[in-house]
């Protein structure tokens, strides 16, 4: 059985199936676990990632305006491949090839019987779905059943340890220039670890805010966390964070969170994600998490380390 993964968030699904051994082509942006990024890539991007964030918007919006795919699929590659499975998505045309782009790749370029598997999460629940959706369609849904359970087991634990802090307003922002606050699954995550959400509503897509807006909340909380930025892109960035945050009365303790590994990849590891926001929320209940993910974590501590 042969798999192709274009997305990041399904070769994670993929190896945590055990099916690893079963990839033969992955996107340019798969890289989890490590040994995935030597396979040959798929994928490619119109877009310089090495941008700011407002140059990386502009140029994202530009070419959407001309109803062309910011990403590129290596169709010859795909035919050389001859995959049993292409696993996609059809939820997000900016974080990955479109579903429209691998149907018609599928249906007109492609002489192969090569079965698509898309996925389209909003809600924690659709996540875990996906997971097990992509389990029983490889014949592994016996993996699927034991991840189910022990995504059950780790969120009644955050749950329950949470209920014993205060609750917390929470600002999760997804992107710094225009200002995104994360959608989706973020508000319930949010809800299980005891907190309340600012301005983003479960199973809703990120809304975009001004410092305006910001500026009528008072959060105890701000996560940074930029879709596709590792901690190093996110600190070029901090110069303009300090821009875009107000001088609010009583500063939040600020995060910042490696956005490309963490709570934007609708995987296994929004389990991770869903403990590093508990660590956040509520630190000296959850310090161990603290330690444990501290390779992605940069506390800056209160909003006054930004001036």
């Amino acid at each position: 059985m042969k798999l192709v993964s274009l997305l990041p968030s399904a070769t994670e699904i993929i190896a945590r199936l055990g099916l690893e051994k079963n990839l033969v082509g992955v996107s340019h942006e798969c890289d989890f676990p490590e040994s995935v990024v030597s396979l040959p890539k798929l994928t490619s991007s119109l877009i310089n990632a090495k941008l700011s964030s407002a140059e990386i918007h502009q140029s994202v919006m530009g070419v959407m305006k001309s109803a062309v795919s910011v990403y590129d699929l290596d169709i010859e590659l795909l035919k050389t491949l001859r995959p049993d499975f292409i696993i996609t998505q059809d939820l997000c045309d900016v974080c990955a090839v479109s579903f429209e782009q691998v149907e018609q790749a599928c249906q007109e370029v492609l002489e192969t019987d090569a079965r698509i598997i898309s996925l389209k999460p909003q809600l924690l629940g659709d996540i875990w779905g996906d997971v097990q959706n992509v389990a029983d369609q490889l014949s592994v849904s016996d993996v699927g059943h034991e991840f189910r359970k022990e995504v059950e087991s780790r969120i009644n634990e955050v749950r329950a340890r949470s209920g014993n802090g205060p609750s917390q307003k929470v600002l999760t922002i997804e992107w710094v220039d225009p200002i995104y606050i994360g959608g989706m699954w973020l508000p319930e995550m949010i809800g299980i670890v005891g907190g309340q959400a600012c301005f983003a509503e479960s199973g809703q897509p990120a809304p975009v805010v001004n410092r305006e807006d910001l500026e009528k909340i008072e959060p105890d909380v701000v996560i940074v966390k930029p879709c596709g930025y590792k901690l190093d892109q996110t600190l070029k960035e901090l110069e303009l964070l300090r821009q875009q945050l107000p001088d609010w009365k009583n500063p939040p303790r600020i995060y910042l969170v490696d956005g490309n590994s963490y709570f934007n990849r609708p995987g296994p590891r929004i389990l991770d994600s869903l403990e590093i926001l508990a660590y956040c929320t509520h630190p000296t209940l959850f310090p161990e998490f603290g330690e444990q993910y501290k390779e992605g974590i940069i506390e800056l501590g209160s909003a006054l380390a930004l001036k």
